[in-house]
């Protein structure tokens, strides 16, 4: 049986790295659709409490501080409304801060791909320097040995697990 061609060897190793490469991106784009939910349940609970607050709220408050601050109905709006925007604002703070987090769950998949390419890279333009490639050939026998004394070190980093 005929070792593998160079070019069959790098093809194997793309194929190996895209699959590498997807199941790392599902693994993070399923921790960042669940972040993104989070923060867009987070951003319409604010939102719906503040279109329900502003309502109720100036009404009911500017009233009861009317009656028991002896403020005119016009302070008292105001003042219940000043309230109620700070709480909402605190809500829509929060759900930035949950899609940022969101957001920053695809980095790793994004530096991992940014390495691979740099990785493929390499070795599409000097194969011998694929880490398999020199595993392989400490297993098989080298039909032409001159090829070897020029490889590199270079090597694709290793998946973490989760």
């Amino acid at each position: 049986m005929n070792s593998p061609s160079g070019f069959g060897r790098v093809a194997r190793d793309v194929l190996d790295l895209c699959e590498l490469q997807m199941q790392l991106l599902s693994v993070d784009s399923q921790e960042a659709k669940r972040k993104a939910t989070r923060a867009m349940v987070t951003a319409a609970a604010g939102i719906t409490l503040g279109g329900s607050a502003l309502t109720t709220a100036m009404v009911g408050g500017s009233f009861l501080l009317h009656e028991y601050a002896q403020w005119s109905v016009g302070a008292s709006l105001l003042c219940v409304a000043g309230i109620t925007f700070g709480i909402v604002a605190a809500l829509l703070f929060a759900a930035t801060k949950a899609i940022t987090s969101a957001s920053a769950a695809l980095q790793e998949t994004k530096s991992e791909f940014a390495e691979n390419l740099k990785w493929l890279k390499a070795v599409l333009i000097n194969p011998e320097t694929s880490a398999r490639n020199q595993l392989r050939a400490e297993s098989f026998p080298d039909p032409n040995p001159s090829h070897r004394a020029k490889a590199s070190t270079y090597e694709r980093p290793v998946y973490n697990e989760r």
